[in-house]
């Protein structure tokens, strides 16, 4: 009886530890490119890239990513992560951080484009 006991106690808690462990790994991608992505999304940016300039408009820095490891974090929750390398991008002017001519470490308010 206490080894029965002990058993459905034991599948009970390895239950309620297993189920929030795949649902969050579903959530969680990771791609080679960057998908388009919201307005609202939360990007964290760090790595080697070379600053090439501002737009016209100045809303918009363009870089030349030598190895750009990025993080996006949606609304929803969804976690969309990669390394761009050897690729220009655009990011907003806005960024929360340190950006240098060869190096930058970042997060600002909206996605990468390519």
């Amino acid at each position: 009886m206490k080894n029965a006991l002990k058993g459905i106690l034991i599948s009970a808690m390895m239950l309620v530890a297993l189920l929030p462990i795949t649902a969050m790994a579903t959530t969680i991608r990771n791609r080679s490119e960057v998908a388009p992505t919201g307005v609202f999304d939360h990007t964290t940016v760090r790595g080697f890239a070379i600053y090439l300039g501002m737009s016209n408009s100045g809303t918009i820095t363009r870089l030349f990513a030598i190895r750009l490891h990025y993080s996006t974090i949606s609304p929803s929750g969804e976690i969309d992560f990669g390394v761009l390398r050897l690729k220009r991008v655009d990011i907003p002017t806005k960024v929360i951080g340190y950006q240098g001519h060869f190096y930058m470490f970042g997060s600002f308010q909206g996605s990468i484009s390519l």
